[in-house]
C-alpha cells in the first residue's frame, strides 16, 4: 500500500521535472525555480481567496446597474 503511494508520488515528481525541464538543472537551480513556483502559486491563491469575491460582487453590482439603467430609459 505505502509502496504504491510512494511510486505514485515518484512518478508525479518525475513528470513534473521532465515537463519543466528541471531534470537537467543543478539542485540549487531546482530549489530556486521551485521556490518561485511556490511563491507565485501562493500569491495567486491568496488573491483569489481575499480579492476575487469582492471584485465579483462589484462586477455584479455594475451589471445590475447597467441592466436596470437601460430598462428605465425605455
Amino acid at each position: 500500500m505505502f509502496q504504491k503511494i510512494g511510486n505514485y508520488f515518484a512518478l508525479k515528481n518525475y513528470q513534473y521535472e521532465v515537463t519543466t525541464a528541471l531534470y537537467m538543472l543543478e539542485p540549487w537551480e531546482k530549489a530556486l525555480f521551485n521556490s518561485l513556483v511556490i511563491i507565485g502559486s501562493s500569491l495567486l491563491i491568496y488573491a483569489t481567496i481575499f480579492y476575487l469575491p469582492d471584485h465579483l460582487s462589484q462586477v455584479a453590482a455594475k451589471i445590475a446597474d447597467y441592466t436596470t439603467y437601460s430598462i428605465e430609459q425605455r
